[in-house]
Order: structure tokens, then C-alpha cells, then sequence
């Protein structure tokens, strides 16, 4: 059993090895690292620290696909804490007394465990988060300075303020304005002796790290799918971050989306998919298939295997979405792939990412799904239209929305080797009758 710890500013990383040697440490959390092949069944992840505001954060079903993989997932002190108490009915496992305040809604907002800190040098936060602010005052209403109707003011006060201005100056000139001086001076008096003493997240953290160590000797939590009442979770969402984050081969998603667009013999690949996909969600095969086929579309005569017409037909109402983790559906898909095109997608890529790093304004998203479906229909030879939204399913897209998403991030490339190709023909066009007047007269 390994234990995976995910912290950051909550646990500084030489406190965590000092006292558990065997971690396998890791940053904060951030979306798609829990679908790393590195956590194995059996094991237990700790979530503490995660990334958000300014990238993706960790999302809740992927959590539960940890849960449903054997891995237990313990939360406590900051963003774990906070899914701790949304997902303890689905098996997660939550520690601490910040997580008891989520539980029972004394705090709601994540900005209660918010840090803000530097991407870069020292992970320290650069603010006070409110749970710790919170345990003070308990502490200072125990120690008899601080009454309890002064501790809701005050804390009203705290959460008004923007969580990255809650500095320790800023938040010891708050007390002060607010005129609880008994307080501020014994607040002060006690981080001298114990810069620590309030640090309900630090404390969080070690509880749930003393639990790891020793969570094979309890209960396993109840799967996802007990605690949902059988209903699957696992949605189209769900399956392409798998496709992103959890296949062995880094941009599998991005490779199979240039065979889809630019293979002219791709249908048939689908079509051969579609007869063997055991994806779930999809029909398994053979008789599997042909059933499905005629609960959605009725009746159908035997022949329609060989019938284009048809198999249009089925692909645009039949399109599930491939498993690249595994790897007889992902080696069926990439099949007609050369490492011409393998070569072509990693020069694209890396393309698009150059040109959003010298232009930090632009993304993705800014390039319109108009031009991309245009420039689709221009690629496979079809109109805008019906034709379109028929071809999209015979390659693989259950809509032109699809496939447009797909494409974009080759558009810039693609929209630059065409230009370069067009003043090849151009320039070639132009020689070509000066070639022929020197071959007349015998120098070619």
C-alpha cells in the first residue's frame, strides 16, 4: 500500500517527510492528477492542498473514479476538506475539525480555506485563511477575551475582506478597528510564543496523515455507485477527462482527433469500432450491436452491414464516446496512424502552444466554432449543412460542435501549412512554362 499526499501551503513538505518517511508526496491537487496510473488499487490518497482560481481545479467525479478504482481518499484542512463534506456519502473520508464546519455549515464559501501564494520559491500563504481566524477567536472566547457576540461581528467583518488581503497585518489592524484590543493583544501574545497556535489546517493535515498510516486496519468506505443508488456517474465529461489524463501515451486524444479529421478511410475504422467497442455505455458486439441498433433505429433488413447508406444512417444516431485507457480500443482506433502523422500532430501541437505563449491575451476558445466547421466541410468535401452534421458521425463526432472542439487546437497549424502549400502551387505554376521553353531549346 502506497499513501499519496497531495499539500501545499497547509503542511510544509519537510515537516510531512520528517514525520511520514513513506509518503509519496505531491503538490497541490490540480485537475486530472488523480487519474495518474501511479495510484493503484489498494493504496490511499491524501488530498489537503489543491490548485484552483487561476487553473482547473479538482473536479468531483474525479474523485470518485479513485473511489471506484479501490483507492481509499481521505480529505481534511483545505479544498479536501471542502470534498470531504460534499462527497462523504459516496465513500470519502473526511478529517479534522475544518471539515466538521463544512459537515455542519458553519462555513459554506471555499474562500474560508483560500491561501493565496506564489506559483514559484516558498508555497507559504500570503494570507490568513478564516478557519484558522475562526479557531482563534473560539480559543479567545474560552480564554475570556473575546465575548461571543464580538466573535460574530468580528468574523463578519473578516469575511467581507477579498481572502488574499486577509495578511497577518492587515488582519491585526481589523481586530484593532473593531475595537476588541483584550483580544488583539492576547492574539498577538500567543503567535509570539507559538506562531502556530491557531493553525487549524496544520493540524488537520497531521490528523488525516496519522490516519492514512493506519486506514487498512478499518472499514473500507462504500463505492460510488452504493452511495448513488446504483445511478452511473460516469458521464461523457467524465470519459474525456480519462481520455486526457489517464492514458499511458501523453495527447492519445489529440492523435486520435487527426485521424478522425484528416484520415479519409477513418469511417470505416468507426465502423469496425462500433461493431467491437466493449466502452461503456456503447454496444459490446455482433449480436450486442445489432440490438442496439434496432432499439434505437426499429427494424432493420440483414444486409444493412453492407449498405452505406445505412451505416450513415446508425453512425449518426449511434456515437459513443472511445475509452483510450484502454488499450485494445485506443491500438483498434489509431490503426491507420503513421509515424508521419504522429510527427505532424506533436509539430502542430506544439505550434498552438508557442503561439499562445507569445500571445498570453489568446486561447482556444477565441477561435470560433464557425471557422472551424467550415474549414471541415472544406477537408471532407461536404456542405455546411446536413452533410456535415452526417459526415461528423461517420468519423466519430456526435455533432459538428464536436468536432469543431476537436480541430481547434490544429486550426492555426493546419490554416499555415495550407498557406505554404498555396505559394508552392503558386510559385511552381509560375516556373513551370520558363522549364518548358528551356527544355525546347535543350537545356532541361
Amino acid at each position: 500500500m502506497a499513501v499519496h499526499v497531495f499539500v501545499g501551503p497547509s503542511c510544509p513538505e519537510p515537516l510531512v517527510r520528517q514525520s511520514h518517511p513513506g509518503f509519496v508526496l505531491h503538490g497541490p491537487v490540480k485537475h486530472g492528477d488523480l487519474f495518474s496510473a501511479a495510484l493503484a488499487e489498494g493504496d490511499v490518497v491524501v488530498i489537503v492542498d489543491g490548485i484552483y482560481h487561476h487553473r482547473l481545479a479538482l473536479r468531483h467525479k474525479e474523485i470518485l473514479d479513485v473511489l471506484a478504482r479501490g483507492i481509499a481518499v481521505i480529505g481534511a484542512a483545505s479544498i479536501g476538506a471542502l470534498r470531504a463534506a460534499e462527497l462523504y456519502g459516496f465513500g470519502m473520508i473526511g478529517v479534522g475539525r475544518v471539515h466538521r464546519w463544512y459537515r455542519t455549515g458553519v462555513f459554506e464559501g471555499d474562500d474560508a480555506v483560500s491561501v493565496a501564494h506564489s506559483e514559484t520559491g516558498s508555497p507559504a500563504g500570503l494570507n490568513i485563511p478564516l478557519v484558522n481566524l475562526h479557531t482563534a477567536m473560539l480559543a479567545g472566547c474560552d480564554a475570556g477575551v473575546l465575548g461571543r457576540d464580538s466573535a460574530h461581528r468580528l468574523m463578519a467583518r473578516l469575511e467581507s475582506e477579498y481572502y488574499p488581503l486577509r495578511t497577518p497585518e492587515r488582519v491585526r489592524s481589523l481586530i484593532r478597528q473593531c475595537d476588541e484590543t483584550a483580544f488583539a493583544d492576547w492574539y498577538e501574545q500567543r503567535l509570539g510564543a507559538d506562531p502556530d497556535a491557531f493553525d487549524q489546517k496544520r493540524a488537520d493535515a497531521l490528523e488525516a496523515f496519522a490516519l492514512a498510516e493506519r486506514l487498512d486496519t478499518l472499514a473500507q468506505p462504500s463505492s460510488p455507485g452504493a452511495a448513488s443508488g446504483e445511478r452511473d456517474w460516469r458521464t461523457e465529461y467524465h470519459r474525456r477527462w480519462r481520455n486526457r489524463f489517464a492514458t499511458a501515451t501523453p495527447d492519445l486524444h489529440h492523435r486520435l482527433a487527426y485521424q478522425q479529421i484528416f484520415d479519409a478511410g477513418f469511417p470505416d475504422v468507426w465502423w469496425d469500432f462500433l461493431n467491437g467497442s466493449s466502452a461503456a455505455g456503447s454496444p459490446a458486439a455482433s449480436d450486442g450491436f445489432r440490438g442496439h441498433v434496432r432499439q434505437q433505429l426499429g427494424p432493420v433488413a440483414v444486409p444493412w452491414l453492407d449498405d452505406s447508406a445505412m451505416r450513415s444512417r446508425i453512425t449518426a444516431v449511434i456515437c459513443p464516446l472511445p475509452d483510450l485507457a484502454d488499450p485494445r480500443e485506443a491500438k483498434l482506433l489509431l490503426r491507420r496512424e503513421s509515424a508521419e502523422d504522429r510527427a505532424r500532430v506533436a509539430d502542430w501541437l506544439e505550434q498552438m502552444r508557442q503561439h499562445l505563449e507569445t500571445h498570453p491575451g489568446r486561447s482556444l476558445g477565441q477561435i470560433r466554432e464557425a471557422v472551424c466547421t467550415r474549414l471541415l466541410a472544406r477537408i471532407w468535401d461536404v456542405d455546411t449543412g446536413s452533410e456535415l452534421t452526417m459526415e461528423c458521425g461517420r468519423r466519430g463526432f456526435p455533432s459538428p460542435r464536436q468536432a469543431a472542439g476537436a480541430f481547434r487546437p490544429f486550426a492555426l497549424a493546419y490554416l499555415s501549412d495550407q498557406t505554404a502549400r498555396t505559394a508552392r502551387t503558386a510559385e511552381t505554376a509560375e516556373t513551370a512554362p520558363a522549364a518548358r521553353t528551356s527544355g525546347a531549346r535543350g537545356h532541361v
